[in-house]
């Protein structure tokens, strides 16, 4: 147990918030090695000092690299998190709209809400009951996972 005072480590999670930013940001850099802070902050649609301190969020949990002046710049492991994010959006999102005829809207909003907590399995299940779609119902590419496409 830690002692009174003593600092608690941060939470190694992500809040939805956060994938807000991570997924701007790898929307942003779009075949560049580095997006800045600015244009997060128009992307989000918040102040500079609000994505500057998300960004610094994201740097503590080892997803993305700051350059001071710079910019920023997603690390191996927030690039795998996204996709995983991106994948699980996506194929679940598809997954609703094709079997459970929701509206695509709908579909996109019920996504939004699980893509953070759906186990791998599960989402490898609906992928392979799909038949490994390439793209969602919106044609964006849908990632492939470690274990399925």
């Amino acid at each position: 147990m830690p002692k009174s005072g003593a600092s608690k480590q941060p939470s190694k999670s992500l809040t939805g918030k956060e994938v807000e930013y991570l997924k701007a940001v790898f929307k942003l850099l779009s075949g560049r090695d580095m997006v800045g802070s600015l244009e997060v902050a128009d992307a989000m649609r918040v102040s500079c000092a609000t994505a500057s301190e998300y960004l610094g969020r994201l740097e503590e949990k080892g997803m993305v690299k700051r350059y001071r002046w710079r910019g920023v710049s997603l690390t191996e492991k927030g690039l795998g998190e996204v996709n995983r994010i991106i994948r699980n959006h996506r194929v679940f999102e598809t997954y609703v709209y094709r079997f459970l005829s929701m509206g695509l809207q709908d579909a996109c909003e019920c996504a939004s809400m699980v893509e953070q907590c759906l186990p791998e399995k599960i989402v490898d299940s609906m992928c392979s009951a799909l038949g490994h779609p390439k793209t969602c119902p919106h044609r964006n590419h849908i990632p492939g996972g470690r274990y399925c496409c």
